[in-house]
């Protein structure tokens, strides 16, 4: 998607004129931007303590140096800003694709395929984890001129902020949130849920990290930098265990 980003839009002079409206509203590398972990030093990557945390860094910083090293025209600081705006900006929708295999006689079998798209100015709603109060919705997706649409799921009073919930499915962790968007919300129910299916890419108990709840808490005030959103992560989730 970033590779595509880059060759199709950022560096496509006719694409470039067409979207300007809507390109000139994305970051650059210039401006203030909440960096997710691949952009963090190692040292920085390793406090995150959680071992998916650390994998889904770790992973997409080799992907990306990978992908740059292939193409020879990108550079990896390029790929990973724009990997960034794919992964913060764009929405994940599900489309029908026929895969051209008869089922059965008359029949074609088809298969759902998650692809991320980029939709101007829709980018701009904020993130809610448990008081989102709208949601994206696809209208007429059979027709080549679909629209997209934010629809509210309650009645929202004058003046109140309309917020959706990010994430392919319109649920996402905080662990998700800070890895594909860049920062640790501050409430967020479905951590919990998270944290009691355990697994070898989890640390299952409190007694399993090597700090203390308020030991984070005491270091995250004199935090900076990267720091900040890595003991933000650390905190979120050592109060979600199901036993606090």
């Amino acid at each position: 998607g970033a590779m595509n980003f880059i060759q199709w839009y950022a560096s496509n002079e006719e694409a470039k004129q067409t979207w300007k409206a809507y390109l000139d509203t994305l970051p650059t590398k210039d401006m203030h931007f909440d960096p997710t972990p691949d952009f963090y030093s190692e040292e920085e990557i390793q406090a995150l303590e959680f071992p998916k945390a650390i994998t889904d860094a770790t992973e997409r910083k080799h992907q990306i140096a990978d992908l740059a090293e292939i193409s020879g025209v990108v550079s990896f600081d390029e790929l990973q800003f724009a990997t960034w705006i794919v992964a913060s900006r764009s929405f994940a929708i599900k489309i029908t694709v026929d895969d051209g295999k008869l089922v059965r006689e008359g029949a074609v079998s088809t298969r759902e395929k998650a692809i991320r798209v980029l939709l101007p100015y829709l980018d701009m709603i904020n993130h809610s984890s448990d008081n989102a109060n709208a949601e994206l919705h696809l209208i007429d997706p059979e027709k080549d001129d679909a629209w997209f649409a934010i629809r509210a799921t309650r009645p929202i009073k004058k003046g109140k902020e309309i917020t959706i919930s990010y994430g392919a499915s319109g649920v996402e962790t905080s662990l998700g949130l800070l890895s594909n968007y860049g920062f640790v919300p501050d409430e967020n129910k479905i951590d919990e849920l998270f944290l009691s299916k355990g697994g070898d890419n989890c640390i299952e108990t409190l007694g399993e990290w090597s700090t203390t709840l308020a030991e984070d808490e005491a270091e995250l005030e004199r935090a900076t930098g990267n720091m900040i959103n890595v003991l933000k992560l650390r905190i979120k989730l050592k109060r979600s265990y199901p036993e606090q």
